[in-house]
Order: C-alpha cells, then sequence, then structure tokens
C-alpha cells in the first residue's frame, strides 16, 4: 500500500525542499457536516484520531468548567462506573488525552486500527452519555484543591502560572484553564453535563492518521456520536501591552533560588507575517547550550544552568517570554545580563559565526520534527488553527535560509521592547533590596494566584 506520510517524510530527510510531496500526504474531506483530515500512515496498524472544537477556556463562565469537563467525562455513564470504563480502554490498549487552551480545546483517541470499531463507539459513549458521578467528582475536585495548594513547593511552575496571569492582566486570557481554588467547587453534574452538550454542537475538525482501514470511524462517528458542528468564532481583538514600571516580586517560603520570567503578550498584528522570524529569534536567545542566553548567562558567569526563550502565537495572541533561574544573590544581575542581551541583539552585536550557526541548527533540526505523524498532525492543527497555509511548512527551510543579521534585530526590537515586558521573580523576600535597583518592587502574595 501507498503511504503518503513516508515518502513525504524521506523526502524531507533528503532534500532540503520537500514540496508537493509534503501536501499530498494531507487528505482532506468532508464527512457529513464534520470535517476530516487524514494523513495516511501504514508503517503501524495503528491510528490516531485527534478531534478539535473550536471552543475553549474562554466561554467558561468560571474559570476550569471546560477543563473539569474533559477531565471528568471518563468517570462514569449510565451504564458503567469509571473503573469500568479504564479498564476497558486498558484491555484494547488504547489511550486517551485532552489539552484545553483558551481558544480551542483538543481530544485524542489512539489504539489499534483492527478496534476501531469498539474504541470509537466507546469514545462516542462518552461524549453522549457522560454523567459525571458526584463521588468521582468531589474526589476530582480534592485532589486538584491539594494540587493546586503544593504549588509553592515547585517554584518553577508557581512562577509560570503567575507570571501568565500577571502579564495578560490586560486581557481575557489572563485566567488559568485549569480552574482556582475559589472555582473548583462551582464544578457540579448538571454544569458539567451543559458544558459537553455545547462542546458537542460546536465546530469540530477530525484530525486522522493511520492506514485506509481508518475509513471505518465514518459510520461509528454519524451513528454514535451526534456530533454537530456550528462555528462559535469569535475575533478579539487586543491593544498593545502598556508600558512597565514594576518587578513583581513574589516572596515564597524555603525559595533558595529565584525563578524568574520576563516577556509579554503579542497581538497578531505584530507577528503576523513573520511567525518563522519570532520562531529564529526563539532558537537563537534560548534554543540550547549554544544559544546567546545560556552562553551569557550559563557558559561565561555560571549565573544558571538553563535559560528558555519562545514567541508562540495562537489565533488572537501570543507570548513573548523569557525563563530561567539563578540564586537570590544574583537574580538582579541575571535579569541585568538578559536587558543587555535584548540590546545587543537589536544593534546587531552578534557575531555572524553565531548567527549562521543558529540558521544551520534550526534548518538541519526541521525534519526531525515530523519524524513521528502524530506531530506532524499537531502543526496542521495548529496552522489550520491560526488560519496559515501550510506552504509555510514547505519554504521553512528556504525562510531561515535567506534571513538577514538586520531580520534577527527587527525581530527581537518588536518581540522584546523592554519598556513593556513584565518581568516576575519568584524567590526570598530579601530580594526586595537588589531588584529595585533596576525597577521598583512590587510584592504580590503567591496564594491570590491560586
Amino acid at each position: 500500500m501507498k503511504n503518503k506520510f513516508f515518502i513525504a517524510l524521506l523526502s524531507i530527510l533528503s532534500t532540503s525542499a520537500f514540496g508537493d510531496s509534503f501536501l499530498d500526504s494531507i487528505e482532506r474531506m468532508k464527512w457529513g457536516d464534520l470535517d476530516v483530515v487524514w494523513i495516511e500512515d501504514s508503517k503501524f496498524p495503528r491510528f490516531n484520531a485527534a478531534i478539535y472544537f473550536e471552543d475553549g477556556s474562554l466561554s467558561d463562565p468560571f474559570s476550569g468548567l471546560t477543563q473539569g469537563t474533559f477531565d471528568q467525562m471518563a468517570s462514569g455513564t449510565s451504564k458503567e462506573s469509571q473503573r469500568e470504563i479504564s479498564e476497558f480502554f486498558d484491555f484494547y490498549g488504547a489511550s486517551l488525552k485532552h489539552s484545553v487552551t483558551h481558544e480551542y480545546s483538543v481530544y485524542s483517541v489512539q489504539g489499534l486500527t483492527k478496534d476501531i470499531e469498539p474504541v470509537m463507539s466507546k469514545v462516542c459513549e462518552l461524549f453522549t452519555d457522560a454523567q459525571f458521578p458526584k463521588k468521582e467528582l468531589t474526589s476530582y475536585v480534592s485532589r486538584s484543591k491539594s494540587q493546586l495548594k503544593n504549588l509553592v513547593t515547585s517554584h518553577a511552575a508557581l512562577a509560570d502560572r503567575i507570571f501568565r496571569q500577571v502579564s495578560l492582566t490586560e486581557t481575557p486570557y489572563a485566567t488559568p484553564v485549569d480552574g482556582t481554588l475559589a472555582t473548583f467547587d462551582k464544578l457540579n453534574p448538571v454544569g458539567l453535563k451543559e458544558r459537553l452538550s455545547e462542546l458537542n454542537k460546536t465546530k469540530k475538525v477530525l484530525y486522522l492518521t493511520g492506514p485506509s482501514e481508518i475509513s471505518k470511524m465514518k459510520e461509528i462517528i454519524a451513528k454514535k456520536c451526534h456530533w454537530t458542528s456550528k462555528s462559535t468564532f469569535k475575533n478579539l481583538e487586543l491593544k498593545k501591552p502598556s508600558s512597565q514600571s514594576a518587578i513583581y516580586l513574589v516572596p515564597v517560603p524555603g525559595a533558595n533560588q529565584a525563578q524568574i520570567r520576563i516577556g509579554r503578550y503579542v497581538i497578531p498584528q505584530e507577528i503576523k507575517g513573520k511567525y518563522d522570524h519570532f520562531n529564529f529569534l526563539s532558537g537563537f536567545l534560548g534554543g540550547g547550550f549554544t544559544s546567546k542566553l545560556v552562553q551569557e548567562l550559563r557558559v561565561k558567569r555560571g549565573l544558571t544552568y538553563s535559560a528558555g526563550a519562545y514567541v508562540s502565537m495562537q489565533r488572537d495572541y501570543g507570548r513573548a517570554g523569557i525563563m530561567t533561574f539563578s540564586k537570590n544573590e544574583s537574580a538582579s544581575e541575571v535579569i541585568s545580563i538578559i536587558r543587555d542581551v535584548f540590546q545587543d541583539i537589536t544593534a546587531k552585536k552578534f557575531t555572524n559565526e553565531e548567527f549562521k550557526h543558529q540558521q544551520g541548527h534550526q534548518i538541519g533540526g526541521f525534519a526531525f520534527g515530523f519524524e513521528e505523524t502524530n506531530a506532524f498532525l499537531s502543526q496542521i492543527m495548529l496552522y489550520d488553527h491560526q488560519g496559515r497555509d501550510l506552504q509555510e511548512l514547505v519554504k521553512f527551510q528556504d525562510l531561515i535560509a535567506s534571513l538577514t543579521p538586520e531580520a534577527l534585530a527587527q525581530a527581537n526590537l518588536e518581540a522584546f521592547p523592554w519598556d513593556r515586558l513584565t518581568i516576575v521573580v519568584v524567590g526570598d523576600k530579601s530580594l526586595e533590596k537588589s531588584l529595585s535597583r533596576i525597577r521598583p518592587v512590587r510584592i504580590l502574595k503567591y496564594q491570590d494566584f491560586l
């Protein structure tokens, strides 16, 4: 049997441009009013079905409702208990996963091709007959609260949570997707059923990988899932983030390190048409051991072990950020060095060898992101959600090769303007004095973000 994806992958690995063979591996079709995207992959007798919902936590009347709905969907139906459902999927070796963002949600199923009928029938049963038993829901709420309270023992995760909320304060995206201590108690079986009913009606796209036998799924979904697909798309327009005048310090008990987060939210107008420029910038700043920040902070000064950078987009907003940590006594020095690195890149104070190395790294590593069809499928899903042309993937390597130092400098200036960057530090209270030399310090209570 012809395996279009395998042929496309060979083409990626053997040439710098893979063009039509790449796009030809993607088939788009309609199953009733359900849009379907399929990549034929016959290497193994397995299938992967990722159901994209054009609806996420932005529709929640309170934080964590959509997340809780998916988390508890397999907790019981009118016919089976949570244990029986779990044993069923274990017997077939099938795995269920889900993820919720503010803009969309994804529910994924993986299993053997020969088991499509029983596995997908059971998945449809969950979508149509989930009961959200009170006993299981009470246990879920208790566990969720406990995990959130214990977040104070994981300073990195706590810093991520607080940084997101503080940096996105001016937008609808600041509310945590996974809920808060105050909202978990609002979860109840009736509300979860209503939310699941809404998701069953919203626009969906089914992303599939596997051999041709996967077509059996069409009849199963039509007869047993009873999905409709009505678009609920709402375009949100955001203003550029305002100037920042403070460093937000979050004292935590037992902090022998300072977790540092620096960044801002990004609006589509700032990045549209230049996604790959910012992707290159992320790698140049914090894409591995040879990246600029790691070299400056770790190799030259020994102030940290790692530093990461990202500029990522959804559809209506994005985030640009730096993540690192240091000893408490060197936190202010680390922040100052990051500021200097931004200034140097904007002024093109980097060597041609550094620039060329990052070009080669991204061009050479590009193909390895598609070794698995599931990764390939996730990329297509993201591009579809953003409304981007898949030709951008085809042209990625050529575009990176054509970038200039001037383009890198401009991307850095646009993504990380120092006066609009939010700085959050999670560490010891004693940091206030040293941090105040950079910006005035505002003290935040970590409990307010749980």
